[in-house]
């Protein structure tokens, strides 16, 4: 039984220091509170996300520490609270994270701030429109704005809707399911991508552990 037994304990070190491994891999980031993760998806909304904003990006959450655990503050269907792990296991490759350059504005009240009014967004609805109101939100929108409403730090500057590439016919396909055509698309609104984040100067990436 021991012969059987010690051959079965080393294959299943082997496994469990695999999947560590994996996790480590592809987690190797120093976090912090109100840090910025990252991920490109390759289905159904990522595809044209990636379409109309010529970048790999199309998801973005906020990093926050909950009884000693690390979750991503993230608008999907509704606004949640995700496990960092369970966030990385859906395209842990893509996996990225930033900072503020000067970290130092991010004081506890600011943080304290950051978690109020993050708390008060859970559960609101994902916004398929990308309208720029607090009744619905989208993954970018959220991140922006609680960096706007905890320390009045704007990531970077909305854009109007208009200045995406609206042409591309995966693009143009999701404004026809979502708005009924182009004409019905408010092209002034202002919007804010998960690729407009990824590139603010205000943003570096964050130290590896």
């Amino acid at each position: 039984m021991k012969r059987l037994l010690f051959p079965f304990i080393i294959l299943l070190s082997a496994v469990l220091s695999f999947g560590y491994g994996q996790y480590s891999k592809h987690n190797p980031y120093a976090l912090k509170d109100c840090d910025i993760v990252f991920q490109s998806g390759n289905r159904g909304q990522a595809n044209a996300i990636k379409a109309a904003t010529d970048s790999e990006w199309t998801h973005v959450g906020v990093v926050f520490k909950r009884d000693n655990q690390w979750w991503v503050l993230e608008a999907v269907q509704p606004v949640k609270y995700t496990k960092l792990e369970d966030f990385i296991k859906r395209d842990p490759k893509s996996f990225h994270a930033r900072r503020l350059k000067d970290s130092s504005s991010i004081t506890p009240e600011c943080l304290a701030l950051a978690h109020t009014w993050g708390a008060q967004q859970l559960n609101k609805n994902y916004d398929l429109k990308f309208l720029w109101d607090d009744e619905k939100l989208y993954c970018s929108e959220l991140v922006w704005k609680i960096y706007k409403h905890a320390a009045d730090i704007e990531l970077c500057k909305p854009r109007p809707m208009e200045s995406y590439n609206l042409s591309d016919p995966t693009v143009a396909a999701l404004v026809e399911r979502r708005f009924g055509g182009i004409e019905n698309l408010p092209k002034d609104s202002p919007t804010v991508a998960p690729s407009d984040l990824a590139d603010s100067p205000l943003l570096i990436e964050v130290p590896r552990k």
